[in-house]
């Protein structure tokens, strides 16, 4: 989440709210455990704001690329959480999110070498920020030097 108020199109990409979508696989009962995770430890944010702009979380089965894009549309989401079981999804997700401008943030190293922007993973006992330069740019996001210089960035 602090990673967000590094981002200096947050404001006009995101518009009243931050809208964070936990998106997970349906019937993959380990993506489905992280999904209600997740959704918990962001839902304990919604009493704090971003860049002064409140935050809302909801969880979203993927069922498909154009489900995706109207949920995106319909709920206003800026930030997709990606959990584990959709490895077979990555590319259509990420094609989604460069094309409609929302950050990508994967739960899994893998996810962010394979092209989702930005990861948050215990690296040899260190708390990593990983952080896919091309894919966060792809997506409209510009994130500030304070954040290139904690982060791990694959270019």
């Amino acid at each position: 989440m602090r990673a967000l108020a590094y981002d200096g199109n947050l404001k006009s990409r995101a518009g009243e709210t931050v809208n964070i979508a936990i998106l997970h696989k349906k019937g993959h009962a380990a993506s489905e455990s992280m999904a209600g995770a997740m959704a918990k430890a962001f839902g304990a944010l919604e009493a704090t704001q971003v860049s002064g702009l409140p935050i809302v979380v909801s969880r979203l089965s993927y069922t498909g690329e154009e489900a995706l894009k109207k949920a995106i549309t319909g709920a206003g989401i800026d930030f997709v959480y990606v959990c584990e079981g959709l490895e077979s999804e990555l590319d259509a997700i990420e094609r989604i999110t460069r094309q409609m401008k929302v950050l990508s943030v994967g739960s899994k190293q893998a996810h962010i070498e394979k092209g989702l922007s930005i990861g948050v993973f215990q690296i040899a006992d260190k708390c990593t920020i990983l952080l896919n330069l091309s894919a966060s740019r792809q997506e409209g996001i510009s994130f500030a030097a304070d954040l290139l210089r904690l982060a791990k960035v694959i270019r």
